[in-house]
């Protein structure tokens, strides 16, 4: 059976993709000066759905701007490193983290789907030495910086899902997010986590009769 996880607030008790590239921009004063200029725009952008992918291209643009594929990978890995030393205010969410290891002992097959770019995603899941497949949003190179390409969220997720050969339907979704409705949708046992009376409320908007809240 196949067990599919979101990353950030469901894995992790916090958002990687803004976490690692503040870390890249309040490093660098033109940096820093860019993401300030255009963040009454940007960010507002990236709270609406339908402009998330651009608004989230802007930031993500500033951020890396000069980094060729391989300064990318490092500057991951990096932050990754940094988060393994428990050097960021970001952690596992141990409950979220012990469902996914029963599911790997069960003998289910575990998917991570998440809207944080691929290359950042694996940097993060790799060193838990377990057997994930790990579906993000991929990057494309632009006038010397990397934008988003296929951002996975929503309904891609569970296209990135097909695509890799897992089909159109899983056993389990686990997600903080009503973003990904499509994802629960798409699951026989599918589950809203994050704090109680916050997943509950979810699930009371989700209308999905199998729907279950879980607390981690």
């Amino acid at each position: 059976m196949l067990a599919v996880f979101d990353l950030d607030g469901t894995l992790l008790d916090g958002d990687s993709t803004a976490l690692w590239l503040w870390s890249r921009v309040r490093r660098s004063v033109p940096r820093l000066l860019a993401t300030l200029l255009v963040a009454p725009v940007a960010v507002p952008m990236v709270i609406a759905p339908r402009t998330r992918r651009a608004g989230a291209s802007i930031l993500l643009w500033i951020a890396t701007a000069g980094l060729s594929e391989r300064k990318l990978s490092e500057s991951c890995a990096d932050f990754a490193a940094r988060f393994q030393a428990k050097a960021l205010p970001l952690h596992w969410r141990g409950p979220g983290v012990q469902i996914l290891d029963a599911h790997l002992a069960g003998g289910d097959e575990v998917v991570v789907v998440t809207a944080a770019p691929t290359v950042l995603a694996q940097a993060l899941i790799a060193p838990l030495n377990r057997p994930i497949v790990v579906l993000g949003t991929s990057l494309k190179r632009r006038a010397g910086g990397w934008v988003a390409d296929v951002h996975c969220r929503h309904q891609r997720k569970c296209q990135a899902l097909d695509e890799a050969g897992h089909g159109k339907r899983w056993a389990y979704a686990y997600t903080d997010s009503l973003d990904d409705l499509p994802l629960l949708r798409g699951a026989d046992a599918p589950m809203i986590v994050g704090c109680g009376k916050a997943a509950k409320r979810r699930l009371s908007r989700a209308r999905l009769p199998k729907c279950r809240a879980m607390a981690w």
